[in-house]
């Protein structure tokens, strides 16, 4: 098995379940209606799930080479899991935090019941935790309720590695609870007050590191001559790997064997340099991912909105991975976040909007679209809708996530399901459409009602009936009243101390 075949397996784990039938969310059977809005139904115990444990528990991030300078605190990292709590590895972007983690995440031992790998970055706790309960149990389409999660996971001795998992103390700490007996490791720039928390700092590569990886890059000896400007230019980088990368990739040997390298007072100009020396096919793909910052997108996609065949698309992309302007996701590739401001200065046209809407509001209704790739594009719809809303086209946003809804709703991401919702709902107020505002607002009850926000989904379910109604939508209006029958009651005050 090739690396892209074993990395493809690494990441195999099956939602489960029809991907354009009902699911089941707690105590719910959820009929998601694409047009009228989900209709929902109390679970029978003869229906109610049983998961079943996954034999083997194994998320890996993809292969990469090993990270050089890192075997101390690789040793830390390790001696931290071993004593238990959560870890943290904290640095700059650059600093070759991420590469550790998923370095340790492939090599270091797992957890006894296995180890997960997954990216945090702009993903909601909640999402979160249904992705490690999707890894560790044969799902079916299932979406615990929160008690049932702990439950379930309680016993769970995984090793969850956390790629970018900047969030915030409350849905942290709400995360880790989800898995008690887990072992979490995350990288995030800023210190996160969590208890237990062993906190590792990845600081710059050391003269001797430098040259090592630098070595490594270029697949040839530095020559002694050398030694000081690569030591200036490490001391410029504060020892930053990403930044010896670039340099690495303007690097050239003269006549005489001297190594020639990007002056240290100019890191500045790496990337502007970089940018102008692709050629056309790495060009294209470099813009398109500028214009998803933060978001990645898989080779499917990519080679789709640049008109391009798979391979090509994925030879562009690993081009500018070797340059240093993108890496690889588990999915597919993202552009770095410094790099979107230097190539708008040479390329001040973002990708057209228009094109990456009308891209997955074809793509997402296909029956042959599955619910974890609609579970992986996530970021990426919620950037369109965002791109679209900037440009002033709430007609597009509308039309996308009327898309997108029922697909994430199925994929059982309920945090992105109510971002798109969000969205959703006010581009619909923006152009006047009340049949969408309405059916935003309906599925918005239906996922309060699934996540436990009894007085939220009460509101929402009432108001999107009475618009219904006025609308002429009797089905969409019965749906919504019968779904209120299923809200619980408030719990009962609880009685005032005995003095």
């Amino acid at each position: 098995m090739d690396d892209t075949s074993a990395n493809k397996a690494s990441r195999a784990v099956d939602i489960g379940g029809d991907a354009a039938g009902p699911v089941i969310a707690g105590d719910y059977n959820v009929v998601i209606d694409a047009k009228s809005g989900s209709q929902v139904s109390l679970l029978t115990e003869r229906r109610r799930p049983e998961p079943v444990r996954r034999k083997q528990i194994e998320l890996l991030p993809r292969a990469q080479s090993a990270p050089i300078g890192r075997e101390a605190a690789l040793a830390a990292l390790n001696a931290a899991v071993r004593q238990g709590g959560s870890v943290q590895l904290s640095g700059p972007t650059g600093s070759g935090k991420s590469a550790l983690l998923r370095h340790a995440a492939r090599t270091a031992p797992a957890g006894p019941d296995g180890v997960i790998f997954l990216s945090a970055a702009t993903r909601e706790a909640d999402d979160l935790a249904q992705e490690i309960f999707e890894a560790c149990y044969d799902a079916d389409g299932y979406a615990p309720s929160r008690s049932e999660l702990r439950r379930l996971m309680k016993n769970l001795r995984v090793t969850v590695y956390l790629d970018d998992a900047d969030l915030e103390l409350r849905p942290l700490r709400d995360l880790t609870d989800a898995a008690p007996e887990a072992t979490f490791v995350f990288t995030a720039e800023r210190r996160v007050p969590l208890d237990d928390l062993t906190v590792i700092e990845v600081e710059g590569l050391t003269e001797q590191a430098w040259r090592r990886l630098l070595e490594r890059t270029l697949n040839r000896p530095v020559p002694a001559a050398a030694h000081a400007e690569v030591e200036r230019l490490r001391q410029a980088a504060d020892g930053r790997p990403l930044v010896l990368q670039r340099a690495a990739a303007l690097a050239a040997f003269d006549t005489s064997g001297a190594l020639v390298l990007p002056q240290a007072g100019r890191i500045a100009d790496l990337v502007p340099l970089l940018i102008d020396q692709l050629d056309a096919a790495p060009a294209a793909v470099l813009g398109l991912l500028a214009t998803m910052a933060g978001a990645d997108l898989s080779v499917v996609h990519i080679a789709a909105l640049t008109d391009a065949a798979d391979a090509e698309a994925e030879a562009a992309c690993s081009r500018l991975v070797e340059l240093g302007l993108a890496e690889p996701t588990e999915h597919g590739y993202q552009c770095h976040p410094d790099i979107v401001a230097a190539f708008r200065a040479r390329h001040p046209d973002p990708f057209p909007v228009d094109a990456l809407c009308a891209h997955f509001v074809r793509w997402l209704p296909q029956p042959s679209t599955t619910r974890a790739e609609v579970a992986a594009a996530a970021r990426a719809l919620e950037r369109t809708a965002q791109l679209a809303a900037e440009s002033g086209r709430d007609d597009q946003v509308v039309q996308l996530i009327r898309a997108g809804s029922p697909a994430m709703a199925r994929a059982l991401r309920f945090g992105m399901w109510g971002r798109l919702l969000g969205r959703g709902w006010i581009a619909a107020q923006k152009t006047g459409d009340r049949s969408a505002a309405a059916y935003f607002m309906h599925e918005e009850g239906i996922r309060s009602l699934l996540t436990g926000r009894r007085v939220l989904a009460a509101a929402l379910l009432a108001e999107a009936a009475l618009v219904w109604k006025e609308l002429g939508n009797l089905h969409a209006a019965q749906a919504a009243q019968q779904a209120q029958q299923f809200i619980p009651d408030a719990p009962p005050p609880s009685a005032p101390p005995v003095s």
